[in-house]
């Protein structure tokens, strides 16, 4: 399923994965493509579970903060952009969050 669930706990996977289909719906508005296909979003899941990764195994952010920021870092790699993790110590939710 991918890297991204050895890193919660069994009862957060479903959680998790939910988060990055809305992540991927939203970021088909956003960066519509012509023709989607499965190989399509296939991609864009595996671009959530790498950035889930990096923010979760080498930062140690919690859900709630990957999750928030998760959709304007896919943004950020579908636009070819380098997306830098937010280096502050307090955080809190994103409106409506």
């Amino acid at each position: 399923m991918g890297a991204f669930t050895k890193l919660v706990e069994q009862n957060q996977v479903g959680r998790v994965t939910i988060a990055f289909e809305r992540c991927i719906a939203a970021s088909l508005e956003v960066h519509p493509v012509r023709h989607l296909t499965q190989a399509e979003i296939k991609r864009r899941f595996e671009m959530c579970s790498k950035i889930f990764e990096v923010l979760r195994r080498d930062l140690g952010w919690s859900l709630d903060r990957i999750l928030d920021k998760l959709p304007s870092y896919l943004g950020c790699e579908l636009d070819g952009v380098d997306w830098k993790p937010d280096a502050r110590t307090l955080w809190t939710p994103a409106s409506g969050s």
